[in-house]
């Protein structure tokens, strides 16, 4: 945090923020409805209010893989609107390392036979960089955005990338948000029925009437 504040400035600790809220306010709003839905026709089929642990699972895990498949486009804009290197703070290119470090360049190392014993006698020669190990991004053929507008994300991904640079991931998101639903609306509906046995303040009948 201390890294991202001096170098960057305190606003980049929320970089992404508004991203996060578009993903995430969708999908719970998804995910609760199609578990809703699933409930009622797994209630309606097994003609009881429980349906047992394995339709639990199922009608959780189900919404939540299908509402992370249709939110898959605003995870990828929110993913690379925060995981993006900001252009200001990008190390300088490699054309442009070389044109400035001319003199910086691989030296040849003899090395001793002793030392690589099983090295051939042509492969005596290795060659070093003298430089610092490399913290740019490899080439990965997806476009950098420059921007913290997620409608502005999702054009400038759909006019480089096409349809299928919105659901890039969408594997993954698939599988992690079905466990991750599966597990919480599972623990949600044990708890509902355990504070419905056991509930927390006594009800005086009497007093009502």
């Amino acid at each position: 945090m201390k890294t991202i504040v001096r170098k960057e400035g305190l606003a980049e600790l929320f970089s992404g923020y508004k991203a996060t809220l578009s993903r995430d306010l969708p999908f719970s709003a998804l995910q609760f409805a199609f578990y809703e839905k699933e409930q009622g026709w797994a209630k309606a089929w097994m003609g009881s209010k429980d349906i047992g642990l394995p339709l639990e699972v199922l009608t959780g895990a189900s919404a939540g893989g299908m509402a992370g498949v249709i939110t898959c486009p605003l995870d990828v804009v929110k993913t690379r609107i925060q995981t993006q290197i900001d252009p200001v703070l990008a190390p300088i290119k490699p054309t442009q390392a070389s044109a400035t470090r001319t003199t910086d360049r691989p030296r040849a190392v003899q090395t001793p036979a002793s030392a690589a014993p099983n090295s051939r006698l042509g492969q005596s020669v290795r060659h070093i960089s003298t430089g610092g190990p490399s913290t740019t991004l490899r080439q990965h053929g997806i476009v950098t955005l420059d921007t913290e507008s997620v409608i502005a994300g999702l054009r400038a991904i759909y006019k480089a990338e096409g349809f299928a640079g919105w659901f890039r991931g969408v594997g993954p998101r698939l599988v992690w948000t079905s466990i991750q639903s599966g597990t919480m609306l599972v623990m949600y509906q044990t708890l509902l029925k355990w504070f419905d046995s056991h509930p927390l303040v006594g009800i005086d009948e009497d007093r009502l009437i």
